[in-house]
C-alpha cells in the first residue's frame, strides 16, 4: 500500500501546495479508480520533503520529480515512453517560474494572506503549528521574490517604496497651480463626489505594482499557452502525462483560490482561456475536487467517510500528534528563534509518520551517547580516575649492539673485541698476524 503524504486540502484542491496537488493528480492518473493501492495522508513532517511517497516501512521518494520517476519504474507504466526533452524543459520552466507567482499571490500580498491563505492553514493545522508554519512559509515567499522588487502589495514593506526617491520629491507639483492641483480638477470631472479618487486608487499598495504583476503573469502563461496549443494536453499528447499533472498543480492553485486581489486568476481567465479549460478539465476528469470539512472529519469519523464516496480521493485518517511531540516541536521552534541559531523555515510535524522509535531518534541518541562518552573520558583523565599509559620512565635511544642479537651476536661481539685487543697489543711487541675465517665444514669461526 502506497502512502502519499501531502499538505492539507484548501480551495477545493487536494492540497494548499502546488507540487502536492501535482503528486495527487499523478497518482490518480496512474491508479485511476483503484483506491486500494494507494492512500492520501495529511502530513506536515519536517523530516520529509513533501510530497512524499511511502510504503508501510520506508520512504520511497520525496518531491514530485522523484515520485514521477518512482512510478515510471512500476510494471503498469513500463510500456510508456520516458519523458521527452521538451517535457523535461517544460517541467523545469514550470518549477522555476511558477513558485514565484504563487508566492506573490498567496503570501506576499498582505490582503490575500490575511483574508485567505492564513485562514486556510488554520482549518488544517493544529493550534501550535498555526503559529509556526504559515509565518515561515511567508518568510520564504518574501525571500524568494525579493529580487523581483514586488514590495508594494505587502503592507509590512510599503515604506520601502519611498526609500529610493530623491530629496524633496514630496513637494514636487504641490505649488500653486501645479500639476497636482490641475490633476485633481480634471479627475473630479471623471469621478463623482463620494467615490474613490484616481489618486486614492493608485496609492493603494496592490495597485502600485499592477503592471509588473501582469507582466510576470504573462511571461509565465504565454509559453504554457503556446506549448498547449489547441490540444487537450501539453506537447500534443493524446493522454495526460507527468508534465500535465505538474502544470495542473500550479495552474489549479492560481485559478481556484477565491482571493481578494485575484489578478493572477483574472489574467488567466481573460487572456488565456485555453489554460483555463485545461485546468478545469484536469480537475474534473481526475475527480480532484476536495471538501476540507469532509477530509478533516476523518480525524474523528475514521475511514467510513471515504467508503461512502468511492469516487473521491482515498483519504485516510492520520495519526494524531502526541503531547510529547507537540512540546518538542514548540521547544525546537523557540530555540531556533535565538539569534545565530535560527534556520531556514521548514514544514512542521503535525501528524508524524508511523516509523519505528529507533529510526526516529537514532541520530539524537547517537549524538547524546558519543557526547556523554567524550565528557566522561575527559573527566576521568582530568581527575586521575583514569591514568593514561606513559610507558617506562627511562627511554634509551640508540643503535643495537651485536650482543643484543642472541648467542650468535654475542660470539661475534667477543671476536671483534679480541681482534681489537690483539691489534692494540701488537703495536708495541711487533707485528702479529691474525686471520679470522669461516669454516664451511662446521659453520663455526676459526681464529689464528
Amino acid at each position: 500500500m502506497l502512502q502519499l503524504h501531502i499538505l492539507g486540502p484548501a480551495f477545493d484542491l487536494p492540497s494548499i501546495d502546488a507540487e502536492c496537488n501535482a503528486a495527487a493528480a499523478l497518482l490518480r492518473l496512474h491508479f485511476g479508480d483503484d483506491t486500494d493501492s494507494w492512500e492520501l495522508h495529511i502530513s506536515h513532517d519536517h523530516t520529509l520533503t513533501l510530497p512524499c511517497l511511502r510504503d508501510d516501512s520506508q520512504t520511497l521518494a520525496s518531491g514530485y520529480n522523484a515520485i514521477a520517476r518512482r512510478l515510471e519504474s512500476l510494471d503498469s507504466w513500463s510500456s510508456r515512453s520516458p519523458p521527452s526533452a521538451d517535457a523535461t524543459a517544460l517541467s523545469s520552466f514550470i518549477q522555476t517560474h511558477g513558485p514565484s507567482l504563487l508566492a506573490i499571490n498567496l503570501y506576499v500580498s498582505a490582503s490575500n494572506y490575511t483574508s485567505n491563505t492564513r485562514p486556510a492553514f488554520t482549518r488544517i493545522l493544529p493550534w501550535h503549528a498555526n503559529y509556526i508554519l504559515p509565518p515561515h512559509r511567508r518568510a520564504v515567499a518574501r525571500k524568494q521574490t525579493e529580487h523581483l522588487g514586488i514590495h508594494s502589495i505587502d503592507v509590512d514593506n510599503v515604506h520601502e517604496d519611498m526609500s529610493h526617491r530623491p530629496q524633496g520629491f514630496e513637494g514636487v507639483g504641490k505649488q500653486d497651480g501645479g500639476f497636482e492641483t490641475q490633476a485633481k480638477g480634471r479627475a473630479s470631472l471623471l469621478l463623482g463626489s463620494g467615490k474613490a479618487t484616481l489618486r486614492g486608487l493608485l496609492q493603494k499598495p496592490e495597485y502600485a505594482a499592477t503592471f509588473k504583476l501582469h507582466a510576470l503573469a504573462e511571461n509565465f502563461f504565454e509559453p504554457l499557452s503556446e506549448m498547449l496549443g489547441h490540444g487537450d494536453h501539453f506537447l500534443g499528447s493524446e493522454e495526460a502525462r507527468e508534465v500535465d499533472c505538474l502544470a495542473y498543480g500550479y495552474l489549479g492553485l492560481m485559478l481556484f483560490p477565491k482571493v481578494e486581489q485575484d489578478w493572477l486568476a483574472q489574467t488567466m481567465r481573460t487572456k488565456y482561456p485555453d489554460l483555463l479549460r485545461f485546468t478545469e478539465r484536469m480537475h474534473k476528469d481526475l475527480r480532484l475536487s476536495t471538501s476540507v470539512e469532509e477530509v478533516m472529519a476523518l480525524r474523528s469519523g475514521g475511514d467510513a467517510a471515504t467508503d461512502a464516496k468511492p469516487a473521491s480521493l482515498p483519504w485516510r485518517r492520520s495519526q494524531h500528534s502526541s503531547m510529547v511531540n507537540t512540546v518538542m516541536t514548540i521547544a525546537t521552534e523557540l530555540v531556533h528563534q535565538i539569534p545565530y541559531l535560527g534556520r531556514s523555515p521548514q514544514v512542521i510535524t503535525t501528524y508524524p509518520s508511523r516509523t519505528p522509535f529507533w529510526r526516529r531518534y537514532f541520530q539524537p541518541l547517537l549524538l547524546t551517547t558519543l557526547t556523554s562518552l567524550a565528557l566522561g573520558g575527559y573527566y576521568a583523565i582530568a581527575t586521575g580516575l583514569l591514568v593514561w599509559p606513559h610507558g617506562k620512565r627511562v627511554q634509551i635511544f640508540g643503535r643495537k649492539r651485536l650482543s643484543d642479537y642472541g648467542d650468535l651476536g654475542a660470539a661475534i661481539s667477543g671476536i671483534s673485541l679480541m681482534g681489537a685487543q690483539i691489534r692494540h697489543g701488537g703495536s708495541g711487541r711487533g707485528e702479529k698476524r691474525v686471520r679470522v675465517e669461516e669454516d664451511s665444514r662446521d659453520d663455526g669461526v676459526v681464529i689464528e
